[in-house]
């Protein structure tokens, strides 16, 4: 069973705004995050749900000491890309345990894959969604569609390819 690493609050958050949060947590991976992505979730209603899944054990968040945050800010300070301590909080703890890391922030993204960790971001997990049907082809359509519009970070053509294949299968 792979186990998944959610970073950088963005994952969660694009969730949320496209209710897929419910459906996320009945993946068959394993879901951790860490105690600084927590903390990030600004808005009330998000970070409610999200601690929601930790205590029904459907989220595990793994909490730092001060010798893990020490570390932590070291890890960061080698880094050459200004990646925020939130962000080497993910990367460090996915890396450490081979964990795949989630997030859609780029320069994360790069940093983590150049250091031979495994790195995925949004659409793996609309992907799997599907494949394990959890979410029908046509709602992750929809769902998708509705996210590129609040989300304009996400990749066009990667979007397109599955917009396609999910449309053929619906």
């Amino acid at each position: 069973m792979d186990t998944i690493v959610v970073n950088d609050t963005n994952v969660f958050i694009d969730l949320c705004c496209v209710d897929l949060l419910d459906a996320f947590f009945r993946l068959s991976q394993k879901i951790h995050t860490t105690d600084f992505v927590v903390n990030e979730l600004v808005k009330e209603e998000q970070r409610t749900k999200v601690e929601k899944f930790a205590e029904d054990g459907q989220l595990t968040i793994k909490v730092h000491s001060v010798e893990e945050l020490m570390e932590i800010v070291r890890f960061q300070q080698e880094q050459d890309n200004n990646v925020s301590i939130p962000d080497c909080s993910v990367w460090l703890y996915a890396q450490k345990n081979h964990y795949r890391l989630l997030t859609g922030d780029n320069k994360l993204r790069k940093s983590a894959i150049k250091s031979g960790t495994i790195v995925s971001g949004i659409l793996y997990v609309f992907d799997q969604l599907v494949e394990q049907n959890i979410i029908t082809p046509q709602t992750a359509c929809d769902k998708l569609n509705l996210l590129r519009g609040i989300n304009h970070r996400l990749p066009d053509r990667d979007i397109t390819e599955r917009l396609r294949r999910w449309e053929e299968m619906a």
